[in-house]
């Protein structure tokens, strides 16, 4: 799938819902302001005990990959399950999210215009896109989890203007209205770098 293209989600079926792994969902943002290096958030909690997602860890519990489409993903998402129990660890001590780079508006047209605006940031070749709205995007995050192509996703805001409203506001609770995630208290941290009233940019490319 070309960077360009536009990942069209299906709308979520309870029934398929339902199914998924018992695993939670994830869903992460990586953002970056007028300073600093990227700065990666998981949003959502995951079961009970479970340890905070840490991909600085000497042996980390979340592995982000990037995928040019969901049968792609998903094949390397059993590869990352097999080879940590080959290394004697629990498949399911490992969080695999895969990238998605994302354009947002409040209508589909909006955001098909900002993808083509010369700002726009030029996204990675081989990557999952999805240009829409953000109850578009929940949809699509709940397929992918609902299939077990991945654990979640790792969302990378690629035109601006982006604000984290949009998924603060918009994704994360159409999610969560469904079961399908809680949402951490790390989105208070998120909102105060990078909300509206911050001065915030997408990712350099």
């Amino acid at each position: 799938m070309s960077v360009a293209s536009t990942v069209t989600p299906v709308s979520a079926d309870p029934a398929v819902v339902e199914s998924a792994a018992i695993r939670p969902l994830r869903v992460a943002v990586e953002l970056t302001g007028h300073s600093g290096p990227d700065y990666w958030a998981d949003l959502t909690l995951g079961r009970v005990g479970d340890p905070p997602l840490d991909l600085s860890a000497d042996v980390s519990n979340v592995v982000r990959v990037r995928a040019a489409d969901l049968r792609e993903a998903g094949k390397l998402c059993d590869r990352i399950r097999a080879e940590a129990a080959e290394e004697g660890r629990d498949p399911d001590s490992v969080t695999v999210l895969v990238d998605v780079e994302i354009v947002l508006a409040f209508d589909a047209r909006t955001a098909r215009t900002r993808r083509t605006r010369p700002e726009s940031t030029r996204g990675e070749a081989g990557t999952l896109s999805y240009v829409g709205t953000p109850h578009g995007l929940a949809g699509l995050i709940a397929d992918i989890h609902a299939v077990q192509v991945a654990d979640g996703v790792t969302l990378i805001p690629l035109a601006a203007p982006f604000t984290v409203e949009h998924l603060v506001d918009g994704t994360l609770p159409w999610l969560e209205s469904r079961g399908l995630v809680e949402v951490s208290p790390t989105v208070v941290e998120v909102l105060r770098r990078f909300g509206e009233g911050a001065r915030t940019s997408v990712r350099a490319s």
